[in-house]
């Protein structure tokens, strides 16, 4: 299944932007590191990181992309069953001119 999510804030930018569109499938058949993944985090609830790191158990160790980010060691491991889902690709917003 597939969902839409708004990027709001610029912790992944210039990756992604406040206001860009990202697709995410709810099926997916691995995560991989580099991925780029929606989690509902216990503390900071819907979030759109990088995967980094993956453990034994599954867990995910997630980075964003510049410094306005929460940092991995504030967020933690994210347990498997918190992922929303895996990012397919980006719809960006229309820029001012």
């Amino acid at each position: 299944m597939l969902s839409v999510v708004k990027i709001q804030g610029m912790s992944m930018a210039p990756r992604l932007k406040d206001g860009d569109y990202v697709v995410i499938n709810r099926f997916y058949p691995r995560i991989k590191v580099g991925h780029l993944v929606v989690v509902n985090h216990a503390t900071y609830h819907h979030m759109i990181k990088r995967v980094q790191k993956i453990n034994s158990n599954g867990a995910l160790w997630l980075i964003g992309e510049n410094e306005t980010s929460v940092q991995p060691e504030v967020m933690g491991w994210i347990p498997e069953a918190r992922i929303l889902g895996k990012v397919i690709f980006c719809i960006r917003a229309k820029s001012a001119s």
